[in-house]
């Protein structure tokens, strides 16, 4: 290099520096606004979850956003996916944390990161590891536990460096940090537990970035939920009125800029009620004069996503448990498919009158395929292959049933093996579970399935028909941990002692069940039903949990791959996997879900067919008194169908 272009690169180099370290993203209290390099600045902010999208879509959600006139993303941090075992964390594929961080930067939209370490979401566990329930006593979200508070700072101690580098002073986008998530709708107030996280989050991340809360809008939340060194920020949808919802931030905010941290597009499903709609008219009123208030506004939902494999939550109401829906969809501004539709339109519209809407093309919706029916096979019952689902180290012997953390068994199911006692031989007796199952026990005699039992104080007690075989089997199926409020530890499986008819029932063999070593495997290689693999089942086993599988080739049907969604009719409730892919829970008997979200890059997986496997759980299609298999069959449509008819649970 000559010395001449040596010293313009060393100027080039020495400008971009200098204007690295003049960017800026600070409050300005006096003239209640952002600013932003110095100048005001207001965020039309969008919530998408990075580990809910495929990361072969991120991008196109991305930009779509930007079309849609935001200029920041929204993302929290899910500790659960990220160290999935204490001590072992993931940060590849969809857990790639900087990477869409990163994307999100070079596509010029800023970054809000809400990084816990609880953040709710209705994820499992309010994205909290399993593995902290192990001692199901333990505290979370306090300082009256110690192993808690060590687990937070352990984990801090890896994810936050990561994002220092990115914080908006250092070069990249993220302009601002969540510190916990709504922590006065805990009801612990445990104020010494968030200065705690200040200190935490400011020893890895420095003083140079805005850290804030958010609270629901009542006076007693943000009492509970806020200290005064953190900013805080207020949650709201279209029904509360923007102006008192404002009023109650400026009773702790004074001076700053109006946030709405979580401007609710639509609303949280659960399965056996209706889908919940906030119609985009509505939305936008509010956003309108949200906006009119040079507000900054956060969209939650602007895409939902999906909860793939075991990853959905539960609430408690008035203690009855409700599991969340595989789709998480909340009726956003996009999709649960990526797709613009009237709310995306609509909201923009709104935004245009207030900000400049960037000058990007709208990305076109992706296509969806029907590819068809797939006709299923049968392969074998769930207790033919506990053996291979939960090799390589079998079943765990305790006296008394464990949970299903405390075997390190964090998703799924688990079964629980025992014998009844000889005395209760060719009689009727009563089983009681003292704490309740959690969440969903299918009760087997000598294998033949007998009755559910469903978390419910109503179903605390079951009656059994003992014959002469005595060996008792009680598969638990865990729903989703609870992700919100003061029940949220939720240790699953058997919690307490089983009883019959008062007798105290001991010697367990507890099999952690992974589907992946039935899914993964060449099933061929597997034991199956006799008779080529025709259904023969007799009518006392036709509701016994089993597995199917089909296949379809996928060349012959279309050129190229396609978003589809997978339509099980006549299915009750179980598990589908695709390509090996664990898509989530199927329950259409219950509703109101009937389909499940098949990105494209599943199909990709395998480039020659379609595979599709089912753990039934409850009763198939494919039994009839005539062996008529034309009724064993799943589908895959172009249409999604998450709005279907409802059904109570149990």
């Amino acid at each position: 290099m000559r010395a001449g272009d040596f010293l313009l690169f060393f100027l080039a180099f020495l400008c971009a520096l200098q204007h690295i370290h003049s960017k800026s993203f600070t409050i300005d209290y006096e003239n209640d606004c952002f600013l932003k390099d110095g100048e005001p600045f207001r965020y039309i902010s969008g919530s998408f979850h990075y580990v809910r999208v495929p990361r072969f879509y991120w991008k196109d959600r991305l930009m779509k956003m930007k079309a849609g006139g935001l200029n920041t993303v929204q993302t929290y941090v899910t500790w659960n996916i990220h160290e999935p075992v204490q001590g072992q964390y993931n940060f590849e594929g969809n857990a790639d944390l900087v990477s869409f961080i990163e994307l999100a930067n070079s596509l010029g939209l800023l970054v809000i990161v809400r990084a816990g370490p609880y953040i709710c979401a209705e994820l499992d566990f309010g994205g909290f590891p399993a593995w902290l329930l192990k001692d199901p006593n333990i505290r979370v979200r306090s300082t009256k536990d110690k192993r808690f508070l060590d687990a937070v700072d352990s984990w801090m101690s890896v994810v936050l460096p990561k994002l220092q580098p990115l914080l908006y002073v250092n070069g990249g986008p993220i302009i601002s940090v969540q510190v916990e998530n709504e922590y006065g709708s805990f009801f612990v107030c445990d104020h010494d537990y968030m200065r705690h996280l200040e200190l935490l989050f400011r020893k890895h991340l420095g003083n140079d970035v805005i850290l804030f809360t958010v609270d629901s809008a009542f006076h007693f939340l943000f009492n509970c939920g806020t200290i005064p060194s953190l900013y805080p920020t207020i949650d709201f949808g279209p029904e509360k009125d923007p102006e008192s919802a404002f009023a109650l931030q400026r009773k702790f905010a004074p001076k700053g800029p109006l946030v709405n941290t979580e401007f609710y597009t639509g609303w949280i499903d659960y399965w056996g009620e209706k889908h919940q709609v906030k119609d985009a008219a509505f939305v936008a009123k509010s956003l309108d004069k949200i906006l009119s208030m040079n507000a900054s506004v956060n969209f939650y939902m602007y895409e939902g996503g999906t909860n793939f494999g075991f990853m959905s939550g539960a609430n408690m109401n008035l203690l009855s448990y409700k599991p969340i829906p595989t789709s998480y969809d909340y009726d956003a501004p996009l999709t649960e498919a990526g797709d613009t539709g009237t709310k995306f339109h609509v909201l923009r519209e709104i935004i245009s009158k207030h900000e400049k809407i960037p000058i990007v093309p709208i990305p076109a919706n992706t296509t969806k395929f029907a590819y068809g029916k797939v006709q299923m096979t049968r392969m074998f019952s769930f207790l033919d292959v506990v053996h291979e689902l939960s090799a390589p180290n079998g079943p765990v012997n305790t006296t008394f049933p464990l949970t299903m953390e405390q075997i390190g068994q964090n998703y799924g199911f688990v079964l629980y093996r025992t014998m009844i006692p000889k005395i209760f031989s060719r009689s009727t007796v009563r089983l009681t579970i003292s704490s309740l199952v959690r969440d969903r026990a299918i009760i087997y005699v000598g294998k033949v399935r007998q009755v559910t039992m469903f978390r419910s104080f109503s179903q605390a007690h079951v009656k059994l028909v003992v014959g002469s075989q005595l060996q008792l089997d009680i598969l638990v199926e865990n729903e989703g941990r609870i992700n919100a409020g003061p029940t949220m530890v939720d240790p699953k499986g058997i919690f307490g002692n089983v009883t019959i008819n008062k007798t105290l029932i001991k010697n367990w063999q507890m099999y952690p069940i992974n589907l992946d070593n039935v899914v993964s495997k060449e099933l061929s290689q597997l034991p199956r039903e006799g008779h080529k693999n025709i259904y023969h089942a007799s009518s006392s086993d036709i509701f016994a949990p089993a597995f199917f599988h089909g296949e379809i080739p996928l060349n012959s049907i279309a050129n190229d791959v396609h978003d589809t969604f997978l339509k099980v009719p006549g299915w009750s409730k179980g598990q589908a996997f695709v390509n090996g892919f664990n898509l989530g829970r199927y329950w259409p008997v219950v509703g109101p879900q009937q389909t499940l979200f098949v990105p494209a890059n599943v199909l990709s997986m395998n480039k020659q067919t379609i595979s599709v496997v089912l753990l039934e759980l409850d009763g198939d299609p494919c039994y009839t008194p005539h062996h008529n298999t034309t009724t064993c069959f799943v589908e895959f449509v172009a249409t999604p169908s998450i709005n279907g008819p409802v059904h109570p649970i149990g």
